[in-house]
Formats: structure tokens, sequence, C-alpha cells
């Protein structure tokens, strides 16, 4: 099995459960077919060099044009608008096109557009528009543009400014498309070039030569859950016109009418929904596609079965439907609807594909005999059963061979989520199919994770995806208007593949639907972002809560990455909270607040969003991520309250804290995946920490600390809650306590709440962290060996009480409660130690290499504080003589803050390869903890890569496309793969014998999590060089010192990080550098 669709494998192996929670809407809502590409686009892509070298896009000074543009230059000055327009139009100009141009020039200011046929225009000294061949051929020319040359359908050029002999001086505008699309492309990039200044809408000075790299872009409707509103539907064609995608599939997981009741006609009501949904994608020059999933309710051999779907599919087409999909995604290969399908058939994959075959070449005979449909337009496409597997299997075989040859086939590439779709892949499956490809591609559908929206860019996808399928389809979400962010850039993809940059496309996205108001739906035109969009600082703030809500939930199966520009603002906040300079701290807790204070506030500044359409569907997500806006404040207030001293205060912020990520984890959706509840649970522990809580029942059974006593708990609330180390829990007192005496050596008459020490112990304070405002009274007391209790002091109502004990030496500690207590909440009673050493220090790895006379090695070190106090401290590194070592000396640790200092330690020119041991000490309180770091010391290595191109040999390869000499053949795209065993091996043998000192590694995703690197002078006798026990996958530099006679490297693979073989990219192997001396 080829590596590169291990994380597809994955999924596939587990598939079941997803397939069946997806098929009819992220694999039910794959998208239709649409029309053939040539044979190979990349030989048909039209020629760049035609227009010249300077004949690409330069964005610089020149509006966003979205999808980016195949080629666009700024040319010379911008153009007014004006208020009198004159638009001169082919007489078969596109009228779609022209109502776009005149909506953008109306927005832009002109009050009046007259509109006129080639050779009827008077003179004007206002701007010109020229629409059509005809009437902008003379002016392209004049303004630059280059020659239509073999622009494909779809394609257009456009130019805008000031020529000579052309128009009058107002300027002068000219579209003209190719096809019965380009048109209309044009015009969207039109709308695009408009800018508005102190002196009116202008015209950017521009020269565009644009065509799409795929013939059909679009989106599927295919989820299961519930269906688009028709509105959505209608907003959603407005959407895909000004994006230039041209093919919407109708696909609703849940719709009866396709799939159990497809025989039945839909209606009344959902017949004139079609009608306008058909009139609308027209008028944006998209197709309208409706996908059936008959499935096992229809007898596939039985001729009035046939005749009722050939008539389903005609009402449907009788509705504007244009495009037809016909889906056996869950077909049986041993269960038959009839037991004429098992006679006619017989079972298995063969007789499936056969059936399926039979049915779909009779649909499109049908469909190119009643409408023409075939060659020359839209033509079927079927999603067979095996739509997502890797390779030739039985049914794909006799599908691809049965299959009429006009007939396209849908796959979603190799999984039903896949990571990745290459070329390859791509390349592939049409070998196998035999057919034209429709990519449909299940993003961001996320009907298969309820909890989730995906509004990430995409991502994963090579250019030759675009490029080579017949259609690329993406399957949205079941919320809408969310939708479109994705599929902004799934637009720009398909448009132009090789220039599409995903964040920059994404940021776009953000920008366009943060602009779009609620009236683009009634106007069955493309529209114009903004048009009822807020503006100015409302405008500014929508766009902040929507990219806020857009980032925090931008990770899925494409990408992991996650709240990307919250990430540095939250590692300077750790960073500065580590440190001393207070300033600092208070900069980057400010800088977080800011972006907590837009999440905290996106519900309000969100409502205006697409006319409320967005905060309407994405409610509970929006509500998350103010929640968390809302908590990270009170983590920061608790935080900042800890460093000034304050208790209460951060205890009080810590409660909210709490309650709120309770509120969170029960919400049923996630916001911020492993950033924004990780950023809370990280500020609960360091909070813990300060407050001196133990950290869970577990630590605390092991301290041997025993809770008893108080007055009766609450159901599930037990006296033990008060010191199991975790403040989230409390003991809950079910009535109100009895005071007693209990002075002397036992544990009193009343309810005392008692917690008995393992021994007697040396305390430096005593914590209770209590519910503030319960009116809960005690004193809280220390049992004193042979003297009995004494009282420390009361107990706060403000919820936070620490009282010092000056090393008092005690076996108990208790809250003796006091008269008029109400029912005690006791969250936490923490005794604080001064017995024990006061800090501890961990080193961040014990092993650390350096080059002689190189870079330092860098190892950090975790230092930490266990006392209700700062403490201070001294670290020391002694290193052996021509070491250096770079530390700090003197160290202040913070209540409950680790410091995190670094150490370096380089090795100086004269010292000798080997292993060096240097001991690190942390002095604190008259005690010193001492650790032990490995240093070993590596000669300098350099010169060519002695493996590039070397003989290599291997335990085995996974298969012939995965050779042991591809690791070294020194091509980044080949890699070699092993069988999925433990002990696999790479050998490689060098041209001469060397003194190896370097082995470099980059791993593919099946990388060895432990192995070992060996040399051999013979191949026979093998010695270990350098063994790696935390291997991390990805790039790894191993260093050794290898004897001079080394003929032979072997990287043993001991332990797979994966249920996979092992994997390389390549293996690098590098000499020791000889003395300065010794050189030739």
């Amino acid at each position: 099995m080829n590596h590169a669709t291990h994380g597809r494998a994955t999924r596939r192996t587990g598939a079941t459960a997803l397939v069946a929670a997806v098929l009819g809407g992220l694999l039910g809502g794959a998208p239709a077919a649409h029309s053939a590409p040539p044979q190979d686009r990349a030989a048909e892509e039209p020629a760049r060099e035609a227009a010249g070298p300077d004949d690409r896009v330069r964005l610089e000074g020149a509006p966003g044009v979205w999808p980016r543009p195949q080629s666009l230059r700024t040319r010379g000055p911008s153009v007014p608008v004006g208020r009198e327009v004159l638009l001169v139009a082919d007489e078969d100009a596109d009228p779609y096109a022209l109502d776009t141009v005149r909506d953008v020039l109306r927005a832009a200011g002109a009050h009046e557009v007259r509109t006129v046929r080639p050779g009827e225009e008077a003179h004007t000294r206002g701007l010109v528009v020229r629409a059509g061949d005809r009437a902008a051929e003379r002016a392209l020319r004049a303004l630059g543009a280059p020659e239509r040359g073999d622009l494909p359908a779809g394609g257009y050029r456009l130019a805008a400014g000031r020529a000579d002999g052309v128009d009058g001086p107002g300027g002068t505008v000219a579209l003209a498309g190719v096809g019965p699309d380009g048109l209309f492309h044009a015009a969207q990039t039109l709308r695009q070039l408009v800018t508005t200044g102190e002196g009116g809408a202008r015209i950017t000075g521009a020269v565009v030569r644009d065509w799409p790299a795929s013939p059909v872009r679009g989106t599927t409707e295919g989820f299961y859950g519930e269906a688009w509103p028709h509105h959505e539907r209608l907003a959603h064609l407005d959407f895909m016109g000004r994006t230039k995608q041209n093919r919407y599939l109708y696909a609703p997981g849940d719709d009866a009418f396709r799939q159990s009741r497809w025989r039945e006609p839909y209606p009344a009501e959902r017949r004139a929904q079609f009608r306008e949904l058909a009139e609308r994608a027209r008028r944006n020059h998209v197709v309208l596609g409706w996908a059936v999933s008959p499935g096992q309710s229809m007898c596939l051999a039985s001729g009035e079965d046939r005749r009722a779907l050939l008539r389903k599919i005609d009402a449907m087409a009788a509705l504007g439907v244009r495009a037809f999909q016909l889906r056996f995604e869950d077909a049986s290969y041993t269960e038959w609807h009839c037991d004429a399908d098992a006679e006619r058939y017989g079972t298995g994959p063969q007789a499936a594909a056969t059936a399926h075959a039979e049915l779909a070449n009779e649909v499109a005979a049908h469909l190119a005999r009643r409408y023409g449909f075939g060659r020359d337009a839209v033509p079927l496409s079927v999603l067979p059963t095996e739509f997502y597997q890797d390779g030739p299997t039985e049914y794909r075989n006799t599908l691809a061979k049965k299959l009429d040859a006009d007939v396209e086939v849908a796959w979603t590439g190799v999984g039903v989520v896949p990571a990745t779709i290459t070329g390859g892949e791509l390349a592939q499956a049409r070998t196998v199919f035999r057919h034209p490809l429709v990519t449909m591609d299940n993003y961001p559908v996320n009907d298969y994770a309820g909890d989730r929206v995906f509004l990430g860019p995409y991502t994963g996808r090579e250019p030759a995806v675009a490029n080579r399928s017949a259609a690329l389809l993406a399957n949205a979400m079941e919320q809408a208007t969310a939708s479109r962010l994705p599929l902004f850039t799934v637009a720009d993809y398909a448009w132009n593949p090789r220039g599409y940059r995903p964040e920059e496309s994404w940021r776009a996205a953000v920008e366009d639907l943060a602009a779009t108001g609620g009236g683009t739906e009634e106007s069955g035109r493309s529209g114009q972002p903004g048009e009822s969009a807020a503006s100015g600082e409302s405008g500014k703030r929508a766009r902040e809560a929507l990219h806020a809500l857009a980032a925090n939930n931008s990770s899925s199966v494409l990408d992991e990455k996650e709240s990307a520009y919250l990430t540095p603002l939250l590692d300077a906040f750790w960073k500065a909270r580590a440190g001393e300079d207070d300033e600092e701290f208070a900069a980057a807790s400010d800088r977080l607040r800011g972006a907590f204070a837009v999440l905290h506030d996106s519900p309000e500044n969100l409502a205006g969003v697409a006319g409320g359409a967005l905060s309407e569907e994405m409610r509970p997500w929006v509500r998350q991520l103010a929640r968390y806006g809302r908590a990270g404040r009170h983590a920061l207030d608790m935080l900042a309250a800890q460093r000034r001293g304050d208790g209460a205060g951060a205890w009080k912020a810590r409660l909210e804290l709490q309650r709120l990520r309770a509120e969170a984890r029960g919400s049923g959706v996630t916001v911020g995946e492993d950033v924004l509840p990780a950023f809370v649970d990280r500020a609960l522990k360091a909070a813990d920490d300060w407050s001196g809580a133990r950290g869970g029942a577990e630590k605390a059974e092991r301290s041997g600390e025993r809770v008893r006593g108080g007055p009766a708990p609450l159901p599930g609330s037990p006296p033990e809650n008060a010191a199991d180390g975790d403040p989230a829990t409390a003991f809950r007192a079910a009535e109100e306590p009895r005071p007693g005496a209990g002075d002397g050596e036992g544990d009193g008459s009343g309810d005392e709440l008692v917690l008995r020490l393992p021994r007697a112990r040396s305390l430096a304070a005593v914590t209770v962290q209590s519910e503030p405002g319960a009116d809960t009274r005690a004193a809280v007391e220390a049992h004193v060996p042979g003297e009995g209790w004494r009282r420390l002091g009361m107990l706060s109502d403000r919820g936070w009480t620490e009282v010092e004990t000056g090393g008092l030496r005690a076996d108990a500690v208790r809250l003796a409660w006091q008269d008029g207590s109400k029912a005690p909440v006791i969250h936490e009673l923490t005794p604080w130690y001064s017995d024990s050493p006061g800090a501890g220090l961990e080193l961040s790895r014990e092993e650390a290499n350096a080059v002689i006379g190189g870079e330092p090695a860098a190892v950090g070190a975790r230092l930490t504080g266990h006392r209700p106090t700062d403490v201070r401290g001294r670290l020391t590194v002694r290193a052996p003589e021509g070491f250096t070592v770079r530390a700090p000396r003197r160290v202040t640790l913070q209540r409950g803050v680790p410091a995190t200092p670094e150490i370096e330690i380089s090795a100086g020119k004269d010292v000798r390869p080997g292993t060096y041991r240097i001991p690190v000490t942390l002095t604190a309180e008259g005690e010193s903890l001492r650790r032990t770091l490995t240093v070993r010391a590596y000669p300098p290595t350099g010169g060519p890569d002695l493996a590039r191109g070397a003989r290599t040999a291997s335990s085995a390869d996974e298969t012939e496309d995965f050779p042991a000499s591809a690791a070294t053949d020194g091509d980044p795209e080949t890699r070699w793969s092993s069988p999925s065993k433990d002990g696999q091996w790479l050998r490689v043998e060098l041209d001469r014998p060397a003194r190896i000192g370097e082995v470099r590694l980059h791993w593919q995703d099946a990388y060895a999590s432990r192995y070992r690197v060996q040399v051999s002078a013979d191949g026979r006798d093998w010695s270990t060089a350098a063994t790696v026990r935390d291997g991390r996958g990805g790039r790894e530099t191993v260093r050794m010192d290898a004897p001079a006679g080394t003929r032979y490297v072997r990287v043993v693979a001991d332990e797979r990080a994966t249920r996979f073989g092992v994997s390389l990219w390549s293996v690098e192997a590098y000499a020791v550098l000889e003395p300065e001396g010794e050189r030739d």
C-alpha cells in the first residue's frame, strides 16, 4: 500500500461508521457531473507568454480581485465613474452580464447609464464602457490588452484606462469574453476594480487576461440534516455568480423525493421553488444540477422502474434542471430489490457494476435523445458504489468497461474525507475508471462532526486536481452562509490553482462575507457586497469578529491548524508571565485581552452580517466564541491578581472561569479546538499551582492526607472533596454545622472538618478556598502534638483565606465552625509544608549533542518554587575544560510560576570527541537539587552528501513503486517505503570509505519512533554509531563519529510510530571535516 494514502487508509479502515453518517450528505452530497475537460488540460492551458513578459498578476496598487486572475497588471491612472456613463454593448451581448455592469456603475455613483449599440455612440466627455467583441475589440487593443488567442470558454479580457483615439477624455473600460460565460466573468472582475475615495468612485487602470483552469466549478448541497431554506439557496446562487462558479448540485441527504420516494413528483410548492432556482441560476451563469439515488428501492432490470426514473428526470428538466447525477453509493453486491435483478445480473461486484452501467447508459441515451445532452452539453455523471477506494477492483474494472464513453464518473479522492488529493491519485483514478472524473470534494461538509464547523481555507489539493478534473465541486455545510467562507477559497483555487494562496484567499473570503448585507437574495442579481453592509467602525468590528469566528473554527482533516492568529499572543503571554518584568506582562496581557474582547463581543458585531443569516445559523458557535472571550478575560484577571498577591480576587475570577469552562464543555459545540480550551485548562492549572492545590485525588492519596468530619454532605459532595487537590470540586454541607469546643487533643465535639496529615510536619501556611458570600464562619486551626489545637486565624467571607504558620509543627489542620455559620461550602483545604525542598529542578532532556567548534547545544530547565512566597535560588552548571556555559546564575522563582531558563553549552575547538557529564545544580533555602546532563561532543561535518546516488538495499520494499534507491536519488518526490513490520532497514553503500559524522533523515508521515544508525566497513560486521529513542519524524539530524573506514551506513527502524511501515524521502550522509593542517 502506498504510504501517501496512510491517513486516508486509516479512515477507510474505519469507514463504515463514517460512511453511514455521511453517505447521503458528505458522500450523498457529492457533486454532479459536468462538461468534460480536454484530455490533458495542462497541455491546453492558454499560452501566457503570448501576452508578453509583464502579463502576470500584479496586485500592488490594485484592489484585490477574486478569484485571482491568471493575468492582471495595472496600467496608467484610474478613471472616474462620474454621473453619466455610456454603455456600448453588442446586440447579442449577455443580458445578465450587462445587468451586472449597470449595477456596478450605479453602485459607483452613476446616475444615468445609457446603453447603445456599436456605431450608435454619441460624443461624451464621461466614461465609456464597451462590452462584447465588436464593441470592445478596438478599445482593448488601444488600451494594451493582449489578443484573444487561445482563451478557452469562460475566459475574458478586460482593460480600463485612457488611450488616444478611443472615446473621450472620461476614459474607457472594455470587456470581451469567450463562450456564453466569458463576458459575465469579466463583469464580475469589473465590480472588484472599483475603488472609492474622496473624489468619488474610480475604476483602476488595469489590463486583465483571465480564464478558468477547471471548466466546471461549484457547490453541492448534499449533507444530511436540515436542508437549506429556499432563500438561502437563492442567496448562494448569487454568491456563486460573484465568485465565478458555474455549477450547483441539489442533493440534500434527507430529501426523500430524490431517494426513497424518487418515483413521486415534488409537491407544487417545491416545484415552484425549483423553477425560481433555475431562473436565479441562469442569471448567475450557474447550471442547476439534481442528483437521484434510487438505491435499493429500484428494480434495475424492470422496464417500468426505468421508465419511472426517466419520467422523474424529465419532470426535473421541465423545472429547469440541466445536469443530472445517478448515484449508487449505497448499493449492495449481494441483495437486490427484486428477483428479476438477481436472475438477470447475479451477485457480486461485477454484477452490480453491470447493472449500474446498464441503467446509466439508458439514462444518458435518453438525455442525449431528448435534450441534446452529450459531447457538446452537460453529460450524465455516475457516483459509483466504490467512489473513494484506491486502485482497480472487480467493480471498478467492470464499470469502466461497460459504461458509455460520454458518462462521467464521480469520486471523492482516495478516502471519504481525504487530507490531500494529488495529481498522481487523480491520474490513477482516471486510469482505473477510463472516464472523465468529477472530483466531489467532501469539504467543508460537517454532517459527520455535528459539533464542528469548518471555516478554514481549501488546502491539500494539487493544481492538477482542478486542471484535469471534468468538474470540481465542494460539498457545503448545513450552515449555508458560513459555508461561503471556505467555498470562496474553493472557487479561487478551482479558477487559478497555480496562483492560489490559501491564506490570502481566506482573508479575502472574510472581507467578502463581512461586507455582505441582507439584500442580495431578493435582487436576483449577483449583487454588490457592501450594499447593505455595515461600514465605518461597525464594519471594522464586524470584520474583526468574523475573522475571529473563522480563525477559531479553521481546523479540519485538510489542515489541523487552529486559531493561528492567537498562538503568538498566547505564547507571548505565557513567556511574560514566567518573567519578572511587570510591564512586559501587562503589555502581553493587554494584547491578549484585546483578542478576547473581540470574541466576547462577537454576537453583537456579527448580527448584521448577511442580514443576520450568519448569526442565526451559527448561534451555538458564536455563543461559544463569546463564552471563551469571557473565559479568557477572567483567566487574565485571575493570573494578574495572583501576580500582585490578591488571592481573593484571583479566587473569585477562578470560580467564574471554572463555571464558564463547564458551560463550554456542555455546549455540544467545539470552537478553537486544542487552543481556546487548552488555554483555559492551562490557566486553571497555573492558578492551582499558585494556590497550592495538589492536583487531584490521586496525589492526595499518595500524600497520606485524610479528611473526616463536617456536617452531613449533600449527595455527591463528600468531605473528601475539600482535600482532593481540585478546587473545582467542593464539600457542600446539607445543613448548618454544630460548633464544638475541641481545644484539647481530640477533634472536638462538633462537626469540625479535620484534615489529618500522615505525620507531624512543619507548616509554612494553610490556604482555604471556600464559597464567597456563603456566610461560612470558621476558625482555621492546627493540631500541635502534645499541646492540642492552636488557632491560626478566621475564615474570610471573601472565599480566600491564607494564614502563615511560621514553621509550626502539626499533624492535623481543621475548620472549627463558629456560631451562626450557614451550611459550609469548602473547595480546598491546603497545608503548605516547610520541611520539604523549597524548589524543584527538571531538565527538558537528559542528553544533548554539541558540535566541536560549532553552535551551542541548548537545553531547557524547569525551575519551580514550592512555597506560598517567591523563592530565590542559584543555578550552577559546572562544565569540563574547553566547554563554555551560558545560564542565569541567580533566579527568582515566583510563587506558582515555573521559570524556564535556557542553558547553552558550547564545545570549544580543542575539545576531544566523546561523552561528558555536566552537573546542573539549583540551590534554594540552603538545599541543593542536582541533575546530570550528558553532552556528546562530535566533530564538525561538511562536504558533499556522500549518499547521493549511492547503491542501496533494504530489508524489503513495500512495492516496486517505493524502492530503496528512491532515498538517495536526489528527487524530493520519490521515497522508500517498507512493509508494516518493526526492524526494517535501509542500507547505503558509499562510493568510498569515509569517517561519517552526520546522517540526515527526511521521514514521510510513516516514521520510526526508535531507530539505530549502524556502520560497517564490509557490509557484514556492523556496529551501532547512534541510537534515537524518541524519533519525531520529519527532518532529523543524527550525529555520530563513525570510524574512518566506514563504507556502509544502515538505518534500522526498531519501532514504528504508526501501524504502517516506515518511509524515507531521503537519506544523506556527511563526513567529518579534517583539521586544517591535515586537509589537502
